[in-house]
């Protein structure tokens, strides 16, 4: 089926068939279903041993077509199948230009999106039944692309991980495994944020649900004091507001401005300094901001911040 509907770009196509214990996680098949015996409080009619360990194995899938590269390309990816019609697990209003748009816009780090943000005490090894003790949306797996020098570094430690978690008797899929990736390859990854739905709309720049991103990963990185990722999100989503990216949102703009300024505070205080005269600006001169900064200052915590 997939053949026939690949037919008008065969030319460039390299269609791949492999046995399930033809795949280089089919050896640890035995060791799952053992670890699944003792615990798996994720129990999931939808899954078994092997779905899991399909999903493992996109690392591997990934690495084989970097070192074979069979059309020459300098970018590579992953992109699920069962994404739904029009791409709705990744889209909520698809068109043929997002993904074009995607690909057009690639750099060479490797390119995952952020729905969440989890304690990282999970990547302790003491903490790893605790850890998978619920599913912890860590990064959308769906869809991710890299060049090759990286992803060749990323995708194998991805596969070192998912060994040494099988061996200590946890997992559930490959998007957990994640967390170490976010801290150990920090400046090799090109950050999106956003909910699945958002993918193809924020995976270069951040373009829509800017309220679930302040919520599941703005406060969620300033309440685990990370400031690093926090000032990273928050310059992110106010930059698309300044380059007129979107119509501006001021509650969450003064919400962003806000935490920024704390999050710096506690890492770098000649940048907060320089936000403060920002805020500062814009509370003379934008009516608009004025009026949402003065009935948020205390909730955001900016009651101390003199105008």
């Amino acid at each position: 089926m997939l053949r026939e509907r690949r037919k008008p770009f065969l030319s460039m196509t390299r269609i791949i068939v492999q046995e399930f214990e033809e795949l280089w996680c089919a050896s640890l098949l035995e060791q799952v279903k053992k670890n699944r015996e003792v615990y798996w409080p994720t129990r999931d009619l939808r899954t078994c041993a092997e779905t899991h360990l399909l999903t493992c194995n996109k690392a591997d899938f990934v690495l084989q077509t970097i070192q074979s590269n069979p059309f020459q390309t300098t970018r590579f990816g992953w992109i699920d199948a069962n994404i739904g019609i029009d791409a709705s697990k990744i889209s909520h209003q698809y068109g043929n230009h997002l993904l074009l748009h995607v690909l057009h816009h690639l750099t060479d780090k490797f390119h995952l999106q952020i729905l969440n943000v989890t304690d990282k005490k999970y990547k302790q090894i003491e903490w790893k039944r605790e850890y998978y003790a619920e599913y912890r949306w860590v990064a959308c797996g769906c869809l991710f692309t890299t060049s090759k020098a990286v992803g060749m570094t990323i995708l194998n430690r991805i596969k070192e991980l998912i060994v040494e978690t099988t061996q200590q008797g946890y997992g559930h899929g490959e998007e957990m495994f994640y967390l170490e990736i976010l801290d150990e390859f920090y400046d090799d990854l090109h950050r999106s944020y956003g909910d699945y739905k958002d993918m193809l709309h924020n995976f270069i720049k951040p373009t829509t649900n800017f309220v679930y991103i302040y919520w599941s990963v703005v406060m969620r990185y300033f309440q685990l004091e990370y400031w690093k990722e926090c000032v990273e999100v928050c310059e992110t989503l106010i930059q698309q507001y300044d380059d007129f990216a979107l119509e501006i949102n001021y509650d969450l703009y003064v919400r962003l401005y806000s935490v920024l300024y704390l999050s710096l505070k506690h890492i770098d205080r000649s940048r907060a300094n320089q936000v403060t005269h920002i805020i500062r600006r814009y509370y003379y001169t934008n009516p608009l901001f004025t009026q949402q900064f003065d009935n948020l200052k205390f909730l955001c915590g900016m009651d101390d911040f003199a105008v």
